[in-house]
């Protein structure tokens, strides 16, 4: 038996992380089986191709050696597509879309990285499908492939034989869920060891958007949002926010929900657990009751509802898990 062939298709200003995050998740599984599984052979290859042969230029300045043109395989167990602001340049490439048809056809499974998607949506691979990508990227992603049914929280999802992932480092999140496919859940643990990650990570991608998209936004909804994260600890009542957006509170909730998706009382709860979470993971040895406090809930049993409901275990369960 052979190795597991896992073609990366790369290209010029390519995400470097969704590129080798991924190929490292597969290399360090087959340099684990060998030292305790007593393996004979590589449980994978991996390997990088582009349009040509040579060096690729990443988004970040560095180079990556793409190992032969794309065009050259006709054959693997696993083909993945990088994602990357250079994507947009091969969306209307005939060629490459011709490529990854044939190549689905052929190969075991299917994946794509971040914005890998938009690629493998406009050869039309995702089609009626659940889908994910990095989460600045789903209406386009819904205009590329208007049939695939798009998760907006997941980490990656699987349907069939096709993988996408969301951002950057969520590919290796992919990785490691195929690792354990193909092997099992012990190895994949203890790769995800070996690299310090975790083996399914706990909550969606929404926990890493809200902040973030309060930065981009330049208007009133953008400060009182930046406010919120700044002040969660105080009354965030929707009272109190129309008071200080200078609307009534019908006016504001209306405006809120349609400028931002949600209500403001939705918004102020996944601000505060998303905050908790990030007091959990950094501070092994501050108290669940005084996370609770500094995030803004009435007390330890109101912060151990909100993570049960939105993440799917205790604090308690959660620090355990983020400190293994």
């Amino acid at each position: 038996m052979g190795a597991h062939r896992v073609v990366m298709l790369g290209f010029e200003n390519a995400q470097i992380l969704d590129v080798t995050g991924p190929l490292e998740v597969f290399a360090r599984t087959s340099r684990w089986l060998r030292d305790h599984r007593g393996l004979g052979h590589d449980a994978y290859a991996v390997e990088l191709v582009a349009e040509r042969a040579g060096l690729v230029r990443m988004s970040n300045g560095l180079s990556l050696q793409a190992s032969r043109r794309y065009s050259d395989v006709r054959s693997a167990g696993t083909l993945l597509v990088a994602g990357g602001i250079g994507y947009e340049a091969l969306l209307g490439d005939r060629r490459l879309r011709e490529w990854m048809v044939r190549m689905a056809a052929r190969v075991q499974r299917v994946g794509s990285i971040c914005t890998g998607a938009m690629l493998l949506a406009a050869a039309g691979l995702l089609d009626g499908l659940s889908v994910t990508t990095h989460w600045n990227y789903f209406r386009r992603l819904g205009a590329l492939a208007p049939r695939a049914r798009i998760e907006t929280d997941a980490i990656y999802v699987k349907d069939g034989n096709v993988y996408t992932s969301a951002g950057v480092t969520a590919g290796m999140d992919m990785a490691l869920a195929i690792v354990e496919s193909d092997w099992d859940k012990t190895t994949a643990l203890a790769v995800a060891q070996e690299l310090v990650m975790f083996l399914k990570r706990p909550g969606g991608q929404s926990q890493f958007s809200g902040y973030i998209s309060a930065q981009m936004r330049d208007d009133l909804f953008g400060s009182l949002q930046l406010w919120i994260h700044e002040h969660l600890d105080a009354d965030l009542s929707v009272e109190v926010l129309a008071a200080k957006a200078n609307m009534s509170v019908r006016h504001f909730g209306r405006l809120f929900r349609r400028r931002l998706g949600s209500t403001p009382a939705q918004y102020v709860r996944r601000a505060r657990l998303d905050a908790a979470r990030r007091q959990i993971e950094s501070t092994a040895e501050l108290r669940l009751k005084a996370v609770a406090r500094r995030c803004g809930f009435a007390d330890e049993q109101q912060l151990r509802r909100a993570f049960r409901a939105g993440v799917g275990v205790t604090p308690a369960e959660y620090r355990a898990r983020f400190a293994n």
